[in-house]
């Protein structure tokens, strides 16, 4: 259509025709002599007009609101979009935006009807598609990273080269005077201590086992961290009992130090093993240390309570009965001296006149309850006074016992 009126364009600027002043003189009379008489305009071109003017609005209300597409290309300029909600998702299956991507012709030439969309689409060959732009724009989205990115505050009000480390020891349980050369304050933080100590300053401690910090107080930041070693332990105590006539209290030690040793009384004992027998004589409350040191070189003491229930005095018995049926009964003699193989000396007395009633050095020789002084038996129902002289006592172990015994 554009060539065809182009083309009349043309002829018409082209032609010419020549003045002939006679010639517009005899038109001018023949239209006068056919001119109407005069009627009102608005019946002849109101109605008309009216009806053209509702007619135009109407076809472009209908092509303009029409799902049809325009089949003339549009330029960019003269192009106006109609926007419509549509949902963009992010998650888009690329390859069924492709096939009907490939469905779409351009009718640049032939004036055929666009596919049906759901929202009226316009395509300008000059520009690139909506379709594809919006294809870009989900492909960008899916290429997002999934995982949301957290920004990391670390704060360093103080770094490590302005900080003067403490001078910490090595080894728990070791006085030591800890010295913070530093203009402010720091904090000692462990299982079992929090205190701080003041700018230049210093102070004496003890430290125990476990991880100590060094931390700035107004930033909680950690400046030094140190393990303080020190070997650990505990102890399990046996039932008492006698073997070979003595008192033996059996401790074990659960550590994975070395004992160094083992103090109890007046008593001290040096590398010894984890598994101890202690003879323990005396009734009462026995405090047991034990010294333990790790591979580090470092020490500790563990300490226990021993109950002792009865006082240890040879297993003696305080009667007997020569008349009796029972061997063992017949005669007296502590039966510990009889299983500990230790030289002594026993001897009975008699509580009236303190007279020595009998006397032996030979557990094998026991008293039979003859006075032999007289040579014949004691006093039945008498209490008599024994008193037994150890040549070689165990550590710990006193000289001499005494007690009582009645002869039956």
């Amino acid at each position: 259509m554009d060539k065809l009126d182009d083309i009349f364009k043309k002829a018409i600027e082209s032609h010419t025709e020549p003045y002939d002043p006679t010639a517009w003189e005899a038109l001018e009379k023949r239209l006068d002599s056919q001119l109407p008489p005069k009627t009102n305009p608005f019946k002849k071109w109101g109605l008309p007009g009216a009806a053209l003017v509702i007619g135009i609005t109407c076809a472009t209300w209908y092509f303009t609101d029409s799902s049809t597409p325009v089949s003339a290309p549009i330029s960019p300029k003269t192009a106006t979009i109609k926007q419509h909600k549509t949902e963009v998702k992010t998650h888009v299956n690329h390859s069924k935006k492709k096939e009907k991507q490939a469905e779409i012709k351009t009718h640049s030439e032939f004036l055929e009807p666009l596919p049906q969309w759901k929202e009226s689409t316009i395509i300008d060959t000059e520009a690139e598609p909506i379709f594809n732009q919006l294809q870009n724009i989900s492909s960008t989205i899916d290429e997002l990273p999934s995982k949301t990115l957290e920004l990391v505050d670390s704060p360093k009000p103080k770094e490590l080269f302005t900080y003067n480390p403490l001078v910490l020891p090595t080894c728990a349980g070791v006085s030591s005077e800890l010295k913070n050369t530093n203009g402010f304050e720091i904090t000692l933080k462990s299982n079992n201590l929090l205190l701080s100590i003041e700018p230049n300053s210093s102070l004496k401690l003890e430290l125990s086992t476990g991880t100590i910090e060094i931390i700035d107080p107004k930033t909680g930041v950690i400046l030094q961290s140190n393990v303080i070693s020190g070997p650990k332990g505990d102890l399990v105590m046996d039932e008492m009992i006698y073997e070979n006539g003595l008192p033996v209290q059996g401790i074990h030690v659960k550590t994975e130090a070395t004992v160094r040793s083992i103090r109890y009384g007046k008593q001290i004992k040096e590398n010894t093993g984890k598994d101890l027998n202690l003879h323990l004589f005396d009734k009462g409350t026995t405090l047991v240390h034990i010294d333990l040191t790790d591979d580090n070189g470092c020490t500790n003491e563990i300490s226990g309570l021993i109950n002792v229930s009865e006082d240890y005095n040879l297993l003696a018995v305080n009667a007997f009965e020569p008349t009796s049926q029972d061997a063992r009964k017949t005669t007296f003699m502590p039966y510990a001296l009889t299983q500990r193989a230790t030289p002594f000396r026993m001897i009975i007395i008699d509580p009236n006149d303190g007279g020595i009633v009998f006397e032996s050095t030979d557990a094998t020789l026991p008293w039979d309850g003859i006075d032999r002084r007289y040579g014949k038996m004691g006093d039945s129902n008498k209490a008599f006074v024994w008193k037994v002289t150890l040549s070689e006592p165990k550590a710990g172990e006193k000289t001499e016992y005494m007690g009582t015994v009645v002869r039956m």
